[in-house]
């Protein structure tokens, strides 16, 4: 069903953004896809049109689909 598919797609991407709805520019974070982490820790930048955007470790700038991810902010240390 046509109609259909375009819903469920509206859902998914509303559901992916509530991932990173409390994530501000900076935080640093971890990002895992199917339970294994990519690329190390990271800083989010943003999250814009169903994709997570953020800085891994070695200064590369990513594009990740919020469809299969889940996303970890790691604490600050405090001094």
């Amino acid at each position: 069903m046509p109609g259909r598919r375009g819903g469920d797609r509206r859902t998914s991407q509303s559901q992916s953004r509530s991932i990173v709805d409390n994530f501000r520019r900076g935080d640093k974070i971890q990002v895992f896809s199917a339970g294994r982490q990519l690329d190390g820790n990271g800083t989010f930048i943003r999250a814009e049109g169903g994709f997570l955007v953020w800085e891994d470790n070695s200064g590369n700038r990513n594009t990740t689909s919020l469809e299969s991810i889940s996303v970890r902010r790691l604490r600050k240390r405090s001094c």
